[in-house]
């Protein structure tokens, strides 16, 4: 069962969300050969200050 976990930060709207995890779930199926059914995209969504890089806030 592939697990596909998208982080990003908060502020997309459901149908955003909704057209990417379709988009996703179209191409495990026809790269990894699964079923539809088997797919899940889990999305973690956290605000732009709890993000940083090299020690700096993004």
């Amino acid at each position: 069962m592939p697990i596909v976990n998208v982080q990003m930060y908060s502020g997309r709207t459901q149908k955003e969300k909704d057209r990417l995890a379709e988009a996703i779930t179209e191409d495990v199926v026809k790269i990894l050969k699964v079923g539809k059914e088997e797919v899940i995209v889990l999305f973690t969504e956290e605000p732009h200050g709890n993000w940083y890089a090299s020690g700096v806030r993004l």
